[in-house]
């Protein structure tokens, strides 16, 4: 199995580029639903379940998808040893961030979701469209948080 390593080095460096919330913040709504609310927001992140799929919270989409990828290690021979690598991978410049939100669970939640935004590069490269649509959100400045008709729902605050 091919880890591609370079492209976690990038996408650390990507990572500590991100700014949250900044005035400049664009985010196309052809591929985002994007939402101001706050409330929402995090009733989209932690307690909406979503009928178009079949009752299943933004949780279990991640974790979902984060199994499709988990399943590409699973297909070797020595995927304890893979695993372990994976897991093994720290990213210090998450530390670094400064999280717009004070509330402690969703900075978790966002920490996380970057997290498995960079183990999925590492394992997949570019090629897993739902994550590499997350990164982007992330990058963008927005907090991914629900799911809308094939979309990805992206938190932006009004700023005045």
């Amino acid at each position: 199995m091919v880890f591609y390593y370079e492209l976690l080095e990038e996408t650390r460096k990507e990572i500590k580029n991100i700014r949250f919330f900044r005035e400049d913040v664009e985010i196309n709504a052809e591929e985002y639903e994007v939402i101001h609310d706050y409330d929402e927001a995090y009733e989209n992140a932690f307690d909406r379940e979503y009928e178009e799929l079949e009752g299943q919270t933004w949780i279990d989409i991640l974790e979902d998808h984060m199994g499709d990828v988990r399943g590409i290690i699973y297909e070797h021979n020595n995927y304890a040893e893979l695993n372990e690598i994976v897991r093994g991978i720290e990213i210090p410049e998450l530390d670094d961030l400064e999280f717009p939100i004070d509330d402690i669970i969703v900075k978790k939640e966002m920490y996380s979701e970057i997290e498995l935004c960079a183990k999925s590069r590492f394992i997949c490269g570019k090629g897993n469209a739902f994550f590499e649509r997350l990164f982007k959100a992330y990058k963008l400045g927005g907090w991914p948080c629900g799911w809308k008709n094939g979309k990805i729902i992206v938190y932006v605050p009004t700023i005045n």
